[in-house]
């Protein structure tokens, strides 16, 4: 079964099922309740295939209705009273919409029909989801569809955790054990290793899911474990709010809820590489255009200013750490070494006087539009790094180098200068994993606003 598991969703294929069962019941209930009022409840009615050009609509306003209510949500667990409350609550807002369409077609189905359908669909459809809740059970009973849970914490929040996920057993969660390097072998906790063992444990158990639930491992140390797991095809998921899960306020939605980190690279299709380079091609043709005078002015103002080339050339990492050569216009003296730190703050003497104006305006990063003309950059990505940094980077931090670096990007809207380049990684995971021709846009009009404030720029 595992091969199985690997191929398909399983929460996919368990609302899949949901769906099709809701509507399979649904439909029989609809069935159900025009032979009885036809054949067994006073005269007959309509024919049959007068009906059933109904169904298809009804079929369309339970689904929609069940959705509305969340009863198709992938991360809701609930229990059968709840679950049968809800239920209730969406088959009557279907029976009111049915009853108004019928209104709106201004034909008049059958009065009892349409009550005998609401009883019928309530008792179908919840036993429906009973049944279904059996199947389920039997199979992970059996070991089938069942959930493989680490904790990464074996100390009172990992218990914690551990405990609500074992209270919604029937969805096939299971506890596998867990991974803690200080805890010592306690009854009930079941310690599986360290964590330098953890791809073979994940191996050795079959491991679907881990939970990393020890505050004492830093973020940086999460992301190299799931750069080392990155064959295992695991989800990991970091519970936070330790507050929370000691106080026991906490259950298996908030868990299921949590977002799903991993490294992996994301490849974007060929249509949005192709509208994404045309896009950057487009602007930067304007940029080069319309600034030309600028570019005139700012040139002989740093010439005027300080001695040395207006433009600075800077050895930079690309995509894939292809090396490229970025451009800037100076906006320090030329005696500061190519690969000096960049400043951190606005005294910092080594700007001069024109060069602090374009960095507050970041015309200084004008220039970089010719790098994206010629496909070295993006004007959207994460910023070009240098090469001895890139040099230092753990295998995880090379994922930044997946895609074109940017002239802006996450990093310039939320952050700016305020930080270290190489502090700033987390934005860019986020940008290349969601990447997206919206973003940019976004990403390029939030840029703008920060320009114009001035926002963290040194």
């Amino acid at each position: 079964m595992k091969p199985f598991l690997k191929i398909i969703d399983q929460n996919a294929l368990s609302i899949l099922f949901l769906v099709l069962s809701d509507l399979v019941w649904g439909m029989l209930a609809f069935v159900a309740a025009y032979y009885i009022r036809n054949d067994f409840l006073g005269s007959g009615i309509q024919p049959f295939p007068e009906y059933l050009t109904a169904m298809p609509a009804v079929a369309l306003i339970l689904v929609g209705t069940f959705y509305y209510f969340g009863l198709y949500e992938r991360s809701q667990r609930t229990t059968k009273l709840s679950e049968m409350y809800r239920l209730f609550q969406a088959i009557t807002f279907v029976w009111l919409l049915v009853m108004a369409g019928s209104f709106l077609y201004k034909y008049d189905y059958s009065r009892i029909f349409v009550i005998l359908f609401y009883g019928l669909g309530l008792v179908f459809i919840n036993g429906g989801r009973v049944l279904l809740r059996s199947i389920y059970q039997i199979l992970h009973r059996k070991g089938i569809g069942v959930v493989r849970v680490l904790i990464i914490g074996a100390g009172k929040p990992g218990k914690k955790v551990s405990e609500a996920l074992q209270e919604y057993d029937e969805f096939g969660y299971r506890i596998v054990g867990f991974i803690d390097n200080k805890a010592r072998k306690k009854k009930g906790i079941k310690i599986l290793g360290k964590l330098e063992n953890l791809v073979k444990i994940i191996e050795k158990h079959s491991i679907h899911e881990i939970y990393v639930v020890d505050p004492s491992i830093s973020h940086e140390k999460i992301l190299e474990l799931i750069h080392e797991c990155d064959q295992a095809k695991v989800k990991f998921k970091v519970v936070s709010d330790l507050f929370e899960i000691v106080a026991g306020d906490i259950d298996l939605k908030e868990l299921e809820g949590l977002p799903s980190l991993d490294l992996k690279k994301h490849q974007r299709g060929i249509l949005f590489k192709i509208v994404k380079r045309i896009m950057d091609i487009v602007i930067a043709l304007i940029a080069l255009t319309i600034m030309l005078p600028l570019w005139i002015f700012i040139i002989l103002a740093i010439k005027l200013e300080s001695k040395g080339s207006a433009v600075f050339t800077q050895k930079r990492s690309g995509l894939n750490g292809e090396v490229f050569v970025m451009h800037k216009f100076r906006t320090m003296h030329s005696s500061v070494k190519a690969n000096d730190y960049a400043p951190k703050t606005k005294s910092d003497k080594r700007i001069t006087k024109v060069g602090r104006i374009l960095r507050k305006t970041s015309l200084d990063e004008l220039p970089q539009f010719w790098n994206v003309l010629k496909g070295q950059m993006s004007v959207v990505g994460p910023r070009p790094e240098m090469p001895f940094i890139v040099k230092e980077y753990t295998p995880w931090q090379r994922r930044r180098l997946d895609v074109k670096p940017g002239i802006t990007g996450l990093w310039q809207i939320l952050g700016r200068k305020d930080l270290p380049l190489h502090e700033n990684i987390e934005y860019d995971f986020y940008y290349i994993k969601n990447q997206s021709i919206l973003l940019d846009i976004v990403i390029l009009i939030k840029t703008v606003a920060a320009v114009i404030i001035g926002k963290g720029a040194y």
